[in-house]
């Protein structure tokens, strides 16, 4: 294996310092008055033997490693796979390279990959934790490492965080189903645990009974984080059979799955049942019947994780200082369960 270039390589090759060289590959040629021709020079041989910056070195003498750490809890789910690419955008406009892992929403994967990332040397975190969290990102506080957590909230942990209105979306989202002249609406949940889908169960219920419908508890389905569509399948054939003539998904794989099996059934979706999906996808789009769906703000949540995690990076927050977004959504109304005003 040849042996990496380095700034010293480029600085004996023509005659110059070191220093003069490092100037120039970070930009700062007009700021120390390095002359053009010479700029010229060096950036030519530094593309002609390939060379790339030690990282690692550099993170070493600045105490800053321009890396960011996201750990997301499904990247099959498009939801996490769309904000992996958003923050990826939104990091490089200021200049941070990001390092992408998957917790599969297993908290020890998700403290093994968080140990593995702290070791590289990241700045920074931007966290989907799992169930079962909460003590490691106590550590986290305690060892002051910068951190933002997005689509999830834990009550015993003061962190910033990134979410959207959750209650109110799913509140809304439940009266839209009741306009419909829908009165047995199910919830098809999954992870009631996190605070998060609480609130979208909360927001249900609370639209149900301001509606004057009385909660059927049968209609109400918590599922584990498993998306297998024979477990699905036994619940849609359950809410079938007690009669639901809507249906509120609270993550778009349950929402996918569960319109499969219901037509698998032969539901006639949707003159016999409404529906409404959190987090619209390409499949709800071009859908033989569209489905309605609830569009998160994936850019907006993004640039705003970045950003505060950037700022709590430079130190831009005093202790215990935390900011805690809720971001509104958006609806995007189809054949499923259409606006009728």
């Amino acid at each position: 294996m040849s042996k990496k270039s380095t700034i010293n390589d480029i600085a004996q090759q023509l005659g110059v310092s070191k220093s003069l060289v490092s100037f120039v590959l970070t930009g700062k040629s007009e700021e120390k008055r390095i002359a053009t021709e010479t700029s010229q020079k060096v950036l030519e041989l530094a593309e002609e033997l390939n060379y790339t910056p030690n990282y690692h070195a550099k993170s070493l003498r600045k105490g800053k490693s321009n890396t960011l750490g996201l750990i997301v809890a499904d990247i099959s789910n498009p939801f996490f796979a769309t904000i992996a690419r958003h923050v990826e955008i939104e990091a490089s406009k200021i200049g941070y390279r990001v390092v992408f892992s998957n917790s599969n929403e297993d908290p020890q994967t998700f403290k093994t990959q968080l140990d593995i990332l702290k070791s590289g040397q990241v700045d920074g975190f931007i966290l989907t934790p799992p169930i079962g969290s909460e003590k490691v990102l106590l550590d986290l506080n305690e060892q002051n490492i910068p951190y933002v957590i997005v689509d999830r909230l834990f009550e015993s942990v003061e962190a910033h965080s990134v979410n959207v209105k959750n209650y109110q979306a799913a509140y809304k989202a439940t009266e839209r189903i009741i306009q419909n002249h829908r009165k047995k609406i199910a919830l098809i949940n999954v992870n009631y645990e996190l605070l998060t889908m609480k609130q979208r169960a909360e927001g249900y219920i609370d639209a149900l009974e301001d509606n004057g419908i009385e909660i059927n508890e049968s209609l109400i389905k918590h599922l584990n984080f498993s998306h297998d569509k024979n477990l699905l399948m036994e619940v849609m054939k359950d809410i079938v059979q007690n009669g639901a003539d809507g249906v509120l998904f609270t993550t778009n794989k349950l929402g996918v799955y569960g319109i499969e099996c219901l037509r698998e059934l032969g539901m006639e979706t949707f003159e016999n049942m409404s529906v409404i999906s959190f987090d619209d996808t390409l499949t709800y789009r071009v859908s033989y019947v569209p489905i309605t769906a609830i569009e998160q703000p994936f850019g907006q949540i993004s640039k705003e994780a970045v950003r505060i995690l950037a700022n709590a990076i430079d130190g831009n927050y005093s202790k215990r200082q935390y900011e805690s977004l809720e971001l509104d959504v958006e609806f995007n109304y189809r054949e499923s369960c259409k606006k009728l005003f």
